[in-house]
């Protein structure tokens, strides 16, 4: 029992060193790549008589190969390799026929290295997209449009906005400026004529498709009404601040960095307003209530820039 021990203990420390191969023994701590796999590397770059003596030890890593040559106390080499077994035995192979003496010619021209440089090519590719900083993902939108407003008569007027919001489809957000035409409304004697300036601030929702998009927003809205009299005996004017809620949705097309759209907003205020008619002599004083609701539809066009 004992003799059987010996010689398969024997057959194993053998296996390491190929009939041929001088004093040349390597040993891995893996099968990926195994000792068997490097020797059979090597082959192709060195006949078995040209195999230094000496021993080669390889630890392996998911990522790294290290490589000792020769002492314990000689520094290892470090090879980043990919998860491939050939490959790995081919660049295990390469590093010991480069440190234990020349290439032959007819190796030098193969291509051995090839392997090993398409699996770093991946993770140098990975690490610049890290790199490299993020494209801008948002734009920024001005415009302007022809609007008819319908609360206290139908009159003409127009609006300039502003906004930012992502590319394509997203969220963002839109200001404009809204003048509307002045609107008449009869006491006593007279007209009092009288026009609301707003502006506005809004949450902006865009879904964009190909050859279409659709805008939907919800905001507050300040506004200032100023009112004059006419045709009466005196004439006087006055203004007054109010604020609201504003909602509107929009449908448009793309044209390069243009956009032509149609729009409807409504605009509720929530600070009521009148005007008020006082007699110069005796008499009542007539008042009439000032629409708490604004309508408006709108033509524009608006320019895309970053």
């Amino acid at each position: 029992m004992l003799v059987v021990m010996f010689v398969a203990g024997k057959a194993k420390a053998d296996a390491g060193v190929p009939a041929g191969g001088g004093g040349l023994a390597i040993v891995s701590d893996s099968d990926c790549p195994s000792g068997e796999a490097v020797r059979d590397a090597l082959l192709g770059l060195r006949p078995v008589e040209e195999w230094p003596s000496l021993s080669v030890a390889i630890h392996t890593t998911e990522q790294i190969l290290e490589v000792e040559i020769g002492s314990q106390e000689t520094n290892p080499r470090q090879l980043t390799v990919g998860p491939d077994c050939a490959t790995r035995a081919t660049a295990v192979a390469l590093v010991i026929t480069t440190w234990t003496g020349e290439l032959p010619v007819e190796a030098a021209g193969t291509p051995v290295l090839q392997p090993s440089a398409v699996v770093l090519q991946p993770s140098a590719a990975k690490e610049s997209a890290r790199a490299a900083p993020k494209a801008e993902a948002r734009q920024s939108e001005i415009g302007a449009g022809l609007l008819a407003a319908t609360a206290g008569g139908i009159v003409p007027g127009g609006r300039v906005e502003f906004g930012r919001m992502r590319r394509g489809s997203g969220l963002g957000w839109q200001v404009d400026l809204t003048v509307p035409a002045a609107r008449g409304v009869t006491l006593g004697s007279g007209t009092t004529r009288w026009m609301r300036i707003s502006a506005g601030v809004a949450l902006d929702a865009r879904w964009a498709m190909r050859r279409f998009f659709l805008d939907g927003e919800l905001g507050g809205v300040a506004a200032l009404t100023y009112a004059w009299g006419q045709g009466y005996a005196t004439n006087q004017s006055d203004w007054s601040p109010t604020w609201g809620l504003g909602a509107g949705i929009r449908a448009g097309v793309p044209w390069g960095r243009t956009r032509l759209w149609l729009d409807l907003r409504a605009v509720k205020w929530l600070r009521e307003q009148s005007v008020r008619i006082d007699p110069v002599t005796t008499g009542t004083a007539t008042t009439a209530n000032l629409p708490s609701w604004d309508a408006q539809g709108s033509i524009g066009i608006s320019y895309i820039f970053q």
